[in-house]
């Protein structure tokens, strides 16, 4: 089932099963799918694509910081050679949104292969990168009608700290957890 799999860094061999997520309605980062356009543009510019994902928080030359100007590193969950989800990791979560709303990790697994475990394996391999950082305390949220998010964090310990009502930094009512790794 998901024994299987792993994370590894975003890399080019895993751009079919990727794109092909990115139609099925994959969404990663910016809480809206891309329509077919920006698929192909994606698929089109895949290199580059990775690129953005590994600047690690910094400032890109004339652009905007991307991941929330925090240092970071992006992981893709594979199984037999392809794409099954992503997860975000960052060291720090010292702006206001990820303190008050995001946290140390986000995750989110493509639409065809939800409810299978997968976000279970992610958020757990993430939780052991997260351990070898050094990080004793993990903080992460989710979307407090998100049923299947709730049950992933709290199956990884994840204790709730909050309800939050919709804000400058959160859209939505959301749940803000702490995973002690200790």
């Amino acid at each position: 089932m998901t024994a299987n799999s792993y994370l590894a860094r975003p890399h080019a061999v895993f751009r079919p099963s990727y794109v092909a997520a990115l139609r099925e309605g994959f969404v990663w980062a910016t809480r809206t799918a891309p329509d077919a356009d920006a698929i192909a543009f994606i698929d089109s510019h895949f290199d580059d694509y990775l690129r953005q994902l590994d600047e690690d928080g910094q400032t890109p030359q004339g652009g905007a910081p991307r991941l929330s100007g925090v240092p970071a590193n992006t992981f893709w969950l594979v199984e037999d050679g392809d794409f099954i989800g992503a997860v975000n990791i960052r060291a720090r979560i010292d702006t206001p949104a990820l303190a008050h709303f995001g946290g140390h990790v986000g995750y989110a697994v493509r639409p065809s292969r939800q409810g299978r475990g997968h976000g279970r394996r992610a958020l757990a391999l993430a939780l052991d990168i997260c351990r070898g950082m050094g990080l004793g305390v993990v903080r992460l949220s989710c979307a407090t009608d998100n049923v299947a998010s709730r049950r992933v964090i709290e199956a990884n310990g994840g204790l709730l700290l909050r309800a939050g009502a919709p804000a400058w930094y959160s859209p939505a009512p959301f749940l803000l957890y702490e995973i002690v790794l200790l």
